[in-house]
């Protein structure tokens, strides 16, 4: 079996390449910019441009399976704001391509990583695929704009596909909320997070690579989109508890009314605009510690007869060793 590998020098690529290799499937992976290195097991193949059809169409010769990783990720705050051209392009553009290049090569199986964002911003019950998307942003929307485009491309041919929506991935390498909030709890600081009381859902990059592992080897049909991500469901605030408990720390948290913690997020705003710089308590990161968003995967797991194969406990505990041995080396 040879799978090829777009985005494959990112965070979630290099170790879906190094574990597609470990079990002995031939890999090919494409790429833009700088090769990933030598790897065993590994072919790395450069396209300048991934909205040519012809080139990509010549990439996926002798190909079983495409798993498309490539895109725009999602921007923090105001950097992810007017940009909509550039998503559309980057996500929706590239994602038919790929589509069309897949039909062209005879390839069995095109895998799409899409994300929670192409269903909701936030939500208080967990997310379903029952559920009519309404994405909140450009990249949401994007995202959702690329899976039309890939079932429109694939509805009346052979290709086989499926659609995966994960929520915030997270582990070893991967800098985010989850490294902000460590490096807080480590510097002593005070949290006003005490009154959160939000539910929201992670996915520990292990995982989600078992998981894209488990349908590239699904022997079924599968054409369908599905919500994974691991078990546990986390406050704000139990999540910090757990970062910490994970690094040997002590948090210090304390209970501020929300109404008092948006305030100073809107004030947060007001003094950013002056300054021209982002201050770390302004609207969109008090709405991303206090929203809830959370994913229902019961029905994938049912389907694909998977289960996380890294407890939250141990995801935490490497994911806040590597940020701590990192920021003291």
């Amino acid at each position: 079996m040879k799978v090829l590998v777009t985005g494959a020098t990112g965070f979630i690529g290099r170790r879906l390449c190094q574990s597609l290799a470990e079990r002995g499937i031939e890999v090919r992976a494409v790429y833009r910019g700088q090769p990933g290195g030598a790897s065993p097991g590994t072919e790395w193949w450069h396209i300048p441009r991934f909205d040519e059809v012809e080139a990509m169409t010549g990439a996926m010769r002798g190909v079983e399976c495409a798993v498309h990783l490539a895109g725009l990720a999602h921007q923090i705050g105001s950097a992810g704001e007017g940009r909509w051209e550039e998503f559309f392009h980057t996500n929706v553009t590239l994602t038919r391509v790929l589509a069309q290049s897949c039909k062209r090569a005879g390839v069995q199986r095109l895998v799409f990583l899409s994300s929670i964002a192409a269903t909701r911003g936030a939500e208080n019950s967990p997310v379903t695929t029952a559920m009519s998307p309404a994405p909140e942003s450009d990249y949401g929307r994007s995202k959702l704009q690329a899976e039309i485009a890939l079932e429109e491309e694939l509805r009346n041919s052979p290709v086989d596909w499926c659609i995966l929506r994960p929520p915030v991935i997270y582990g070893p390498g991967n800098p985010g909320n989850m490294e902000r909030l460590l490096r807080l709890v480590s510097k002593g600081l005070p949290l006003p997070i005490g009154a959160i009381r939000n539910r929201r859902s992670f996915m520990y990059i292990e995982n989600l690579v078992d998981a894209i592992l488990r349908v590239t080897e699904y022997r079924g049909q599968i054409r369908a989109t599905w919500m994974i991500g691991d078990d546990t469901q986390l406050s704000t605030p139990e999540l910090v508890r757990a970062l910490a408990i994970a690094a040997g720390l002590r948090p210090r948290i304390f209970r501020m009314p929300l109404r008092v913690l948006r305030t100073l997020g809107r004030l947060a705003d007001v003094a950013g605009r002056a300054t021209g710089r982002s201050l770390p308590l302004d609207t969109y990161t008090v709405s991303k510690l206090t929203e809830s968003l959370a994913v229902d995967s019961s029905e994938f797991r049912r389907q694909f007869a998977w289960q996380p194969p890294v407890p939250v406990e141990a995801a935490l505990r490497m994911t806040s060793e590597q940020i701590l041995s990192r920021g003291s080396s």
